[in-house]
């Protein structure tokens, strides 16, 4: 007698993706930048991809 496994796929949801526009506002990206990711990634894509392919922040001094 054979025993019948479960042959289940565990299903990881991917990366939300993100409004390219909102997180431009939010961190303060200039409209060039935002115009060059938005040609790059679309409008909108996962966080990770937007950090990856945006130039580095300015540092905030208080």
């Amino acid at each position: 007698m054979t025993h019948q496994r479960d042959n289940r796929q565990v299903r990881i949801p991917g990366a939300k993706d993100h409004n390219i526009t909102d997180h431009c506002k939010k961190f303060g990206i200039s409209s060039s930048e935002e115009r060059k990711l938005r040609k790059l990634l679309g409008n909108d894509a996962p966080l990770h991809e937007i950090q990856a392919n945006s130039a580095p922040r300015q540092p905030r001094f208080r």
